[in-house]
């Protein structure tokens, strides 16, 4: 495949256009009622997000989005913006930052690319999640005209990408540590049962990401706790696994984030790191939910030392491993 034929979209979930309340609100509503978030019916999830979520979330979280927003905006905007021009300067290919939800939007980024035959969705997810990476194809899909659509798998086992996972994580541990704590966006158990091929093996028992199914190849806990393993493993040190921002009352995954939190300082573990390498970028649910939430609980349930390891980001190497990558997905060599 030729470069000039080419163009590269790294897409992020999304973020407001500002932290004021009636922004929040709108970005909100955008992500909120996508059925591959909250897979019920219209005519309830509707009613439900606009009418009894968002009138009172947009206010809670305008808070928290002011509490990490910079000059430049929202990190996770700024950083995807980062990252697609440090990959287009790495690999010689045009590419375009975009949002799922938010701002700049995947249409616009189509929309400047109708001169490239061929459009690589470089979704920064490194499991897989319907409310990750099917809708954003999904869509991607319905904007997509007499063009070839790229998308490769997740990356969440790729050696490579778990090196440069490693090393990073050792890099940003700053002082010694009693327990590395791992947590993962939730997701509802219904989500993991509507994305197995199988329709009997995805949470059928508390072992069945450790049982061999074709099922893992879409399975969002399943490559969560691959990618935990082999992180707290290379790293040696005492770990444990949770899932974070779990919204509504239906089933999700456990243990909770805040739960593993307050159950590691009872137990007596007074310096704690916590890592989050279901995002590439920080975001809110990092900066402010573990880095600012999540550390307070930790050190009023009496803990010590607390340290957040920031996301890959624009770090080098991880822009470096992207790169290589994607020429790869495309058989293009340097």
């Amino acid at each position: 495949m030729q470069k000039s034929s080419v163009s590269i979209v790294v897409v992020n979930l999304g973020s407001p256009k500002s932290p004021k309340p009636n922004d929040v609100g709108k970005y909100l509503n955008e992500f909120l009622t996508d059925p591959y978030v909250i897979n019920l019916s219209t005519w309830i999830r509707y009613p439900l997000v606009k009418a009894c979520i968002t009138p009172f979330r947009k206010y809670r979280s305008a808070e928290a989005y002011r509490s990490i927003w910079n000059t430049d905006g929202g990190p996770l905007r700024t950083i995807t913006c980062q990252v697609a021009a440090q990959v287009e300067e790495t690999t010689g290919i045009k590419t375009l930052p975009a949002m799922r939800y938010g701002e700049p939007s995947i249409h616009a980024a189509i929309q400047q690319l109708q001169d490239y035959q061929t459009i690589f969705l470089a979704l920064q997810y490194p499991q897989h999640a319907d409310s990750t990476r099917t809708t954003s194809i999904r869509y991607t899909e319905q904007l997509i005209e007499n063009k070839q659509l790229i998308v490769a798998p997740p990356f969440y086992n790729d050696t490579n990408y778990l090196n440069v996972l490693v090393n990073h994580t050792k890099e940003h541990l700053r002082n010694p540590i009693d327990h590395l704590l791992i947590s993962f966006h939730s997701l509802p158990e219904s989500h993991i049962k509507n994305a197995d091929p199988t329709n009997k093996h995805c949470l059928i028992d508390s072992n069945c990401c450790e049982i061999g199914s074709i099922a893992h190849s879409t399975c969002y806990r399943h490559q969560c706790l691959h990618t935990a393993k082999l992180l707290g493993e290379s790293l040696g040190l005492p770990y444990s696994i949770s899932f974070q921002s779990r919204l509504g009352r239906a089933k999700w995954l456990k243990p909770t984030t805040e739960f593993s939190l307050k159950r590691l300082a009872q137990k007596n573990v007074k310096n704690l790191a916590v890592v989050c390498p279901g995002f590439t970028a920080d975001n809110l649910e990092t900066l402010e939910e573990i880095g600012i939430q999540g550390k307070n609980t930790f050190m009023i349930n009496g803990g010590k030392s607390f340290q957040l390891i920031p996301c890959l980001n624009s770090d080098k190497n991880w822009i470096s491993f992207l790169s290589t990558w994607i020429l790869q997905q495309l058989n293009i060599t340097t």
